[in-house]
């Protein structure tokens, strides 16, 4: 038996108004994720555990079964495994865009990843502190390593949860760390004007040390991949001792290269017991707060990711896990620590016909714990 678990990244909502006061997920025509609710089992699953913030981390950390109240450290240093850096401690470092003290965009404009690699030389070549290094990622998404001791506990804000709000409420706290990120801070807005069109700030946020997780293998008996966009999943995966399948030409959005992303999917499941497929782009969608482009991204994604995945699987020998990690309405444009939709194809059927927030809180499973989901996929429950 061959098992995948498919996350499209904050996929569920809340009802619209312009959309006739349903979800995005509602209104999209999704005929192959319904198949897989309408030929399994559904329920609602909690992925953020109490007392955590909604964070993809937290919520994947779960899905894969790992207790976030045992392991998590932050998420700057599980990005950190996925480039095989390490330091004291690691922030995430996003390349942001503030307009008169507002933070107006999180991914300052989705700068490119050369243009986002020369504004990180520059930050490097100008930093006011030997301590610090920062590491180019993934356009935007990159890391601050702090390569000396500190014992605060920095509170900081992911920029994507602030958009359209003074920063001045938000900046770094607690400390002598904090301290320094805030001039970090306000010595970038110095320079990087000078340096990109695009980002005019960096924003460090989701800092701790490095992790030791739980191996994949060990715990569930099972050879796994992991295949996605982003290196926070990628990090998750190395760090559990998954294997990490790099697929070209993924942009973490809706233009993305699905076919390439698919056709990785079913080699990886040729040679693995279970293969997660995680894709980023409708939580970017839902970041920018666009009902409409949405109900599209998820249309694209049922169509050019679950379509064509049922068309070249042997459905009989695999059962297959659906849900997003969290929910990220338009409404708000950002994450929302609320259970989310799980459909489990290969589980005793019940009556749930089509995949939506509403529809699967009538399965048979009710509401589960997301950090029992591996177990309950694997048990044919």
């Amino acid at each position: 038996m061959k098992y995948l678990i498919l996350i499209p990244d904050g996929m569920a909502d809340w009802s619209v108004e312009s959309l006739g006061n349903r979800t995005p997920l509602e209104v999209a025509e999704t005929e192959n994720m319904d198949f897989i609710a309408n030929e399994g089992a559904c329920g609602i699953a909690e992925t953020v555990p109490a007392g955590f913030e909604p964070g993809s981390d937290v919520a994947n950390l779960t899905i894969l079964g790992v207790d976030v109240k045992k392991y998590y450290t932050g998420r700057g240093p599980i990005e950190a495994l996925a480039r095989g850096v390490r330091g004291e401690i690691v922030f995430r470092c996003n390349l942001v865009r503030v307009e008169n003290g507002i933070m107006a965009d999180y991914s300052a404009g989705r700068i490119s990843d050369g243009e986002a690699r020369k504004v990180i030389e520059e930050l490097n070549r100008e930093k006011p502190y030997d301590f610090i290094e920062f590491h180019a990622g993934k356009s935007y998404r990159n890391l601050l390593i702090i390569n000396r001791k500190f014992e605060d506990r920095v509170k900081t804000y992911p920029p994507h949860d602030i958009q359209g709000r003074s920063i001045s409420s938000y900046l770094p706290q607690g400390g002598e760390l904090a301290e320094i990120l805030r001039k970090l801070i306000e010595w970038s807005a110095e320079l990087l004007p000078s340096v990109s069109e695009k980002a005019n700030m960096i924003w460090p946020w989701g800092g701790g040390r490095m992790p030791k997780f739980p191996r994949f293998e060990q715990m569930y008996g099972l050879k796994g991949a992991m295949i996605t966009e982003v290196d926070l999943l990628e990090g998750i995966a190395k760090g559990m001792g998954m294997d990490v399948v790099e697929v070209e030409g993924v942009t973490g959005y809706i233009d993305t290269n699905y076919r390439g992303l698919v056709r990785s999917c079913i080699a990886a499941l040729g040679d693995h017991d279970l293969v997660v497929l995680h894709t980023e782009g409708i939580d970017e969608v839902g970041h920018e707060g666009n009902a409409e482009l949405k109900v599209e991204a998820i249309e694209l994604y049922d169509e050019k990711i679950v379509g064509k995945i049922l068309d070249k699987i042997d459905l009989d020998e695999t059962r297959i896990l659906l849900l997003p990690d969290h929910p990220t309405p338009v409404k708000v444009r950002t994450h929302v620590a609320e259970p989310v939709p799980f459909a489990i194809y290969g589980a005793r059927r019940d009556d749930v016909k089509m995949f939506t927030e509403k529809s699967c809180r009538k399965g048979r499973f009710g509401k589960v714990e997301a950090i029992n989901l591996i177990k309950m996929l694997k048990n044919k429950v």
